[in-house]
């Protein structure tokens, strides 16, 4: 997610700070073994399109797993409550069939040799039991790691490239091992938003990128297992759409069993800020990314990757709810993104990142603490987009 750090940076400090002892309290319920059904099974020998079509629409546990700190209450640093088995419940009820988990590790593995601590894997894979559990799909994924701040450890700018390339195959290595008895219900993302700054990228940038990309997928393999046949996901620099026609997509031990990640906030101005309104009624938009640019976009990505057997995945989309009167506006953008993803065979994934209070970057679809949907309207949108009907989107 872009710019978030800006405003929650001291929070993050914060909970760093508070939650600095905890690392070694290991809550009920987190052992591995605790769970009463068994998730070793045979993984489908399927390919990415395969498993794509088997796939609807999904929605982001943001701003949890990924909020920066250390030991298991990290999970609530930045506002939101322990994730439980009813927000899951909610969002397959509201229509939901995958769940994207961005997980954030630093802060959870030891600095010297990358080993990442056990009650920290037990807590991932009792979230990711909720969703399998519930016939769902999960991806899971390396997060706010890479997060172009003086935090973050993974960058495309790093002072020694091979040191930074052998800790993300470190912690690949056990995430991989970790949930190697996973079926095809689980995805891996090797990355999220890897990037510095928000200019177009330098080729060395985009040769780092191709790089990892490529290590991770070498890195998942060598794993075995379930792993030898899992679907894996890639990332473009930055996980932007232009980024995306410029990536190498690795070399792999199988064939057709890749999936690529772009995410999609266009116009940041409307969609990340809720500034003025958006499309051919509106009178006051930007000068770029209207209806034209969204299809524009994703017909390039989907001749690029869609149209050769590589299924896209839109990690994250969405429009801010900014309780000033453009409810209309960020309903039909909402509306015309879904519909174009879906039409162009990108998979949509909302991000919720627990936030409705009209400031801020306020993307929340559920009140975490109750369970039960917000913005009705939203909700309609996204499910009227990805019915596959071929219907006129009613205008503002």
């Amino acid at each position: 997610m872009k710019k978030r750090f800006i405003s929650i940076i001291l929070a993050a400090a914060v909970g760093i700070s508070v939650t600095a002892t905890g690392c070694n309290n290991t809550e009920e319920g987190n052992n591995p073994q605790d769970s009463t059904i068994s998730h070793q099974k045979e993984i489908a020998d399927i390919t990415a399109m395969e498993l794509y079509e088997k796939m609807t629409v999904g929605w982001n546990l943001g701003n949890s797993l990924d909020a920066v700190g250390s030991g298991l209450s990290s999970e609530t640093a930045w506002g939101n409550p322990k994730t439980e088995k009813e927000l899951i419940d909610a969002v397959k009820e509201a229509g939901f069939d995958v769940v994207r988990i961005p997980v954030t590790w630093m802060g959870h593995f030891d600095n010297e040799t990358y080993t990442i601590d056990t009650e920290w894997l037990a807590r991932v894979k009792e979230v990711v039991d909720y969703v399998i559990d519930n016939d769902m799909y999960a991806v899971i994924n390396i997060h706010h790691d890479g997060n172009d701040t003086a935090q973050s450890w993974l960058t495309p700018a790093p002072s020694d490239e091979d040191s930074m390339v052998s800790q993300f195959e470190t912690l690949w290595k056990q995430i991989a091992e970790y949930f190697n008895e996973y079926d095809e219900h689980l995805m891996f993302a090797g990355m999220n938003e890897f990037h510095k700054g928000y200019s177009n990228p330098s080729s060395e940038y985009l040769r780092i990128t191709d790089r990892l990309n490529q290590s991770f997928v070498e890195t998942v393999r060598a794993t075995g297992g379930n792993n030898e046949k899992r679907i894996l996901i890639v990332q473009a620099y930055n996980t932007n759409g232009d980024a995306s026609l410029k990536m190498t997509v690795p070399t792999d031990t199988v064939s057709d069993k890749l999936m690529v990640e772009i995410h999609f906030y266009d116009p940041w101005n409307f969609a990340g800020e809720g500034k003025g309104d958006w499309g051919k009624t509106g009178t006051n938009t930007d000068s770029w990314g209207q209806e034209d640019w969204v299809y524009d976009i994703f017909g390039r990505i989907k001749a690029k990757f869609v149209d050769n057997n590589i299924p896209v995945i839109l990690g994250e989309y969405g429009a801010v709810n900014n309780k000033n009167g453009n409810d209309d506006h960020r309903r039909y953008y909402v509306e015309y993104v879904t519909k174009a993803a879906k039409e162009n065979g990108i998979l949509p994934i909302w991000w919720d990142n627990g936030n409705d209070s009209g400031s801020g970057e306020a993307f929340s679809l559920f009140n975490r603490y109750m369970y039960t949907k917000l913005h009705e309207d939203i909700h309609g949108a996204i499910m009227r987009g990805v019915s596959g009907e071929d219907y006129t989107i009613e205008l503002p």
